[in-house]
């Protein structure tokens, strides 16, 4: 258990994302003694920072952005005995969380954004000094990555956490006794409302950036339920045929089109819930 924290944090410094997963899929390891898990994982963290192998911002990550959401995230778990509950409890915390990070640190995340950036474009620079073509198109590539990044950065992270909560789930539920039906995921319809204040902000000029926070922030909650009425109508199908289905997951990767229709499925599904309508019990003579 010391040694599954102490993994969490390096993996979590690497990143949060895949941190998040580790922790949440192992967690059924050290479910019964989380105090002395996390009492680890903190220690771990102050040590590394007191050795100055973390920054201020790294260890706020860690210890808020991780530990707490993992924290809370297992904790509402073991009371309500509901995966969406638990997700939604920290989808509202990292939210808080990541603006509170972007008001107190933001001029330094800027920096270190910069910081990179500059590092990567003298990287290309060299890497493309005889292809003009393809130098324009990295550096230019480079520059929108800046600008998405330091003015999406709040619904960037929301985003990953919620996805790392999602996934870092599914894992949990084959591999502790809490089962996740995952056909039946249900989000909750006052998603509707804040999806419909989100769009209202794209009518004031100034507010569209924070709007489209607010957009990156809950799409993967849509996302999430898109996904569990593909499960729920061809899951079987596709496990029967592996080879259809990682052709479906790299599509929806590598395929924004199509996590889109997905995302829209499931906000639809929130509004008529097209699981009222089973498939296989509708009978087919009623179409004769």
């Amino acid at each position: 258990m010391i040694l599954i924290a102490v993994i969490s944090v390096v993996i979590a410094t690497l990143s949060p994302f895949w941190g998040l997963i580790f922790i949440l899929t192992f967690s059924d390891k050290y479910q019964e003694k989380r105090n002395l898990f996390y009492s680890v994982y903190f220690g771990f963290v102050a040590l590394l920072f007191l050795f100055r192998m973390l920054d201020i911002i790294s260890v706020i990550d860690l210890l808020f952005g991780i530990g707490l959401t993992s924290a809370l995230y297992l904790w509402s778990l073991h009371r309500t005995k509901n995966y969406i509950n638990a997700l939604i409890s920290v989808f509202f915390l990292n939210i808080i969380y990541a603006i509170l990070r972007l008001v107190i640190f933001g001029k330094q995340y800027a920096e270190i954004i910069t910081e990179v950036i500059g590092k990567y474009k003298e990287f290309i620079t060299q890497s493309f000094q005889n292809n003009n073509e393809q130098l324009t198109l990295a550096l230019n590539f480079t520059e929108t990555f800046q600008v998405v990044f330091t003015k999406y950065y709040v619904g960037i992270w929301v985003l990953t956490i919620v996805l790392a909560i999602y996934i870092g789930s599914l894992l949990l539920s084959k591999r502790g006794s809490l089962k996740w039906n995952h056909k039946r995921i249900r989000m909750p319809f006052y998603l509707i409302y804040i999806l419909i204040m989100t769009l209202a902000t794209f009518l004031l000029p100034k507010m569209q950036t924070v709007g489209i926070n607010a957009l990156i922030m809950i799409a993967p909650l849509f996302l999430i339920q898109g996904i569990s009425i593909l499960d729920f109508y061809w899951g079987n199908f596709f496990k029967k045929s592996k080879f259809l289905l990682i052709l479906l997951i790299f599509s929806m990767v590598f395929n924004y089109f199509i996590l889109l229709l997905v995302a829209l499925v499931g906000l639809t599904d929130i509004w008529f819930n097209f699981r009222k309508i089973d498939m296989e019990e509708i009978d087919e003579r009623n179409f004769n």
